[in-house]
């Protein structure tokens, strides 16, 4: 979990710094949809690979 703070905290300081805005609803939408299959477990990602969606 720590690894994960520093690669975030890296990244919004490259943005910031680069003033990459346009990066920040990417990786909100990138971590929420993340968030979202963690909590959903495997099964459901897989059931939508299957159907080929």
């Amino acid at each position: 979990m720590n690894k994960l703070v520093l690669i975030l905290k890296e990244c919004f300081h490259l943005i910031r710094r680069h003033k990459l805005y346009f990066l920040m609803p990417l990786l909100i939408t990138l971590a929420l949809l993340g968030l979202l299959i963690y909590q959903l477990g495997p099964t459901v990602v897989i059931s939508f690979v299957y159907a080929g969606i």
